[in-house]
């Protein structure tokens, strides 16, 4: 059993703490961002993690990266020191030696990042963000779904919570929205109620000018008007693309997805997304126990929180929001700021347990 994961940042528990405690105030000290990335493998699997590290400034830092995880966890090393070169990027690896799951899949972590006498501290509530391996039956009754892994975040006091399968022939994805009303997607509708989502290989990148290449799937999934309409997916770019297609708001009609299996329903005041991607048309993402992938989603819930972003709630960095990350479309609105990338760390793993 193979359980990917890197570590998942829950945005309703985020806190993150930026101070530099000096020992000589007269000593410069330079603010370095961290991050721990999603859990690609359930913890009690002993999974390597990683942590990422950046220096924003002009000046070359070195700096030691010292984790904390949860009680009774043990990890090797408990601390690494790593020169980080301007503007540079670095993923430090550890190795969860000890861990023990939660049925909540929720684990605080505490980093500690020291320059010289200068101290700063991260906090994340991480989760487990991978898919396990079975065929659930896309059929609106969701009861499949009991042994998916939840990653929960909340925007605004409304809940998400996304889940996930994976077999050979589909990458399956329920989302369930807390939301008050929904607004089926018609032409000409002023308001529409969607789950936009991006799938790419784990090296993929996304670039900011709008000749460059778009390196990801990305797909809208609609309820339809008309009580025996047909809900619908949309598939609004893929690899080799323009990026600068993204802003081009395309008619959804000619962009429809005919072989995926879509789901759309209403109960109570939650509505409910389920699909299924065939994984023929992302020739990219190889269906493989352990494979790491890219995965992150948006809201779409027009009257109420806005666009709730998972890549926000993962702990992607500010200066990681980019405008060519999603794809414009139809009626949607968008926040003055643009979505963080659609790049969040996903594993395929085997089962739950």
């Amino acid at each position: 059993m193979i359980y990917r994961l890197g570590q998942l940042v829950l945005l309703s528990c985020i806190t993150v703490g930026v101070l530099w405690a000096a020992a000589d105030n007269a000593t410069p000290h330079i603010h370095i961002a961290v991050r721990a990335e999603n859990f690609t493998v359930p913890p009690s699997t002993g999974p390597l993690t990683h942590i990422q590290v950046r220096n924003p400034h002009d000046k070359m830092c070195t700096v030691t990266v010292q984790p904390k995880f949860p009680d009774g966890w043990q990890w090797t090393p408990k601390h690494r020191t790593v020169t980080i070169e301007p503007h540079q990027v670095k993923r430090l690896p550890f190795t969860i030696e000890k861990a023990t799951d939660v049925e909540a899949n929720r684990y605080l972590i505490e980093i500690t990042v020291r320059n010289g006498p200068g101290k700063m501290v991260h906090t994340q509530s991480v989760v487990c963000a991978s898919a396990p391996y079975f065929k659930p039956k896309i059929d609106g009754k969701f009861k499949d779904w009991s042994d998916a892994i939840p990653v929960t975040f909340t925007t605004a006091g409304k809940k998400t919570v996304v889940r996930t399968y994976w077999n050979k022939q589909y990458f399956c994805l329920y989302v369930q929205v807390d939301e008050d009303k929904l607004y089926s997607y018609k032409k000409e509708a002023a308001m529409v109620d969607a789950v936009q989502f991006a799938l790419a290989p784990r090296n993929a990148v996304t670039a900011s000018v709008p000749t460059a290449k778009a390196e990801r799937y990305e797909f809208l999934i609609v309820n339809s008007a008309g009580m025996f309409a047909k809900d619908r997916c949309f598939f609004l770019i893929k690899p080799g693309a323009e990026l600068s297609v993204s802003q081009q708001r395309s008619p959804l009609e000619a962009l429809e997805l005919k072989e995926a299996q879509v789901v759309v329903k209403r109960q109570g005041r939650t509505t409910h997304y389920e699909c299924a991607i065939p994984f023929a048309v992302t020739p990219a993402i190889k269906p493989d126990v352990g494979r790491e992938i890219h995965l992150s989603v948006l809201v779409h819930d027009p009257d109420g929180t806005g666009v709730r972003d998972w890549g926000k709630a993962a702990g992607l960095w500010s200066e990681q929001r980019n405008r060519f990350a999603w794809c414009a479309w139809g009626p949607a609105e968008w926040p003055a700021d643009p979505p963080y990338d659609s790049k969040v760390e996903w594993g395929l793993c085997s089962s739950k347990h």
